[in-house]
């Protein structure tokens, strides 16, 4: 299992549209290509207003592959080229985080 753990700091005040206009848009795509996320979540303490949202796939060919499929799409390349022209977020990370088998109890 491959987790893949994106962040994303936004303009003070910007949030709640940014996000507004992110479950409205990019979601559904999101949705159709990757799958359902494992979660969205608003962070609570550190710097500019931040969210994250977890996408689970088998590997990372199964990651490059739902991704590179979704960024054919032009209806992606369009929400992604109007998001970047509002300047609303500030900073973006990703990890991609491979799980640990643990020992049983």
């Amino acid at each position: 299992m491959l987790l893949d753990e994106r962040s994303y700091a936004i303009a003070p005040g910007k949030l709640d549209a940014y996000l507004a206009q992110h479950m409205a848009q990019a979601l559904p795509l999101m949705r159709q290509y990757l799958g359902e996320p494992l979660g969205y979540f608003r962070a609570e303490t550190g710097e500019a207003p931040q969210f994250v949202h977890l996408w689970r796939y088998e590997d990372a060919a199964d990651r490059e592959r739902r991704r590179a499929a979704m960024y054919a799409d032009p209806r992606w390349l369009g929400y992604r080229a109007a998001t970047g022209a509002t300047g609303w977020v500030l900073r973006q990370e990703n990890r991609l985080l491979r799980a640990i088998a643990l020992p049983p109890p």
